[in-house]
């Protein structure tokens, strides 16, 4: 069964061009124009994910996502904003209204990613919700509901500095660009948006984890090993 976004957006334009990105992903597109409606519309569809932009005029993007929050409390919820925003968008990572943010303007591959792990963390969430173990297993299960809950609490924790730390490296990119003589600072800032892309690799990794595998560590100890559990 498709995984199904909700789009929101005044811009009818945008909508458009979000739908085409996912036309050939296995997602159904819900496109609105108008905040007001989507809430309405919200429980019928009950969305995997939810998109909305944060300059709207008629609900800002941070007041949809806290309605949104309310209405269905574990569907996962994006903000996309442009650089003058970053103060409402962080201020919504840090309230819990949102798993995460994309920068506007941004380049469809980034957006296709970024909305993937969202629906990755979302099937996550349902797994925990969700068990179907077999009788027999109920040890084995256990574990494994205890590392996916340990694994959705580090990525929920995760997941918000990371994007914090990744907004204000974009900021500083533009800034040192127009700033001459600081050419030196920009290769530092790269390997920080590289680091924290790689961690939002390592986190999306965490969240597919399916089984409970573990390897030694140090002296005597076992810890989960990431990439067994993760293997298809």
């Amino acid at each position: 069964m498709d995984d199904k976004i909700m789009i929101v957006d005044d811009d009818v334009k945008v909508l458009k061009s979000i739908e085409r990105i996912f036309r050939q992903e296995p997602v159904k597109c819900f496109l609105f124009s108008s905040p007001a409606n989507a809430l309405k519309e919200a429980s019928g569809i009950e969305p995997t994910v939810v998109v909305s932009d944060q300059r709207m005029p008629e609900m800002e993007g941070t007041v949809f996502l806290e309605k949104m929050k309310q209405i269905l409390p574990a569907t996962v919820r994006v903000l996309m904003s442009g650089y003058a925003d970053i103060d409402a968008t962080i201020s919504a990572i840090n309230q819990g209204q949102v798993f995460r943010f994309i920068k506007k303007p941004w380049e469809s591959n980034i957006f296709r990613s970024e909305i993937r792990h969202a629906v990755q963390y979302s099937k996550m969430l349902r797994r925990l919700v969700h068990s179907d173990s077999e009788p027999g297993e109920c040890e084995r299960a256990e574990r494994l509901t205890g590392v996916l809950e340990m694994a959705g609490a580090v990525c929920h924790e995760f997941a918000q500095p990371v994007q914090i730390i990744s907004g204000y490296c974009e900021i500083l990119t533009e800034e040192l660009i127009k700033q001459p003589g600081a050419s030196g600072f920009k290769e530092p800032v790269s390997h920080i948006l590289q680091s924290t892309e790689r961690l939002k690799d390592l986190l999306l990794k965490v969240m597919n984890v399916q089984r409970y595998k573990t390897r030694s560590y140090l002296l005597s100890s076992r810890i989960i090993d990431i990439e067994a559990a993760t293997e298809k």
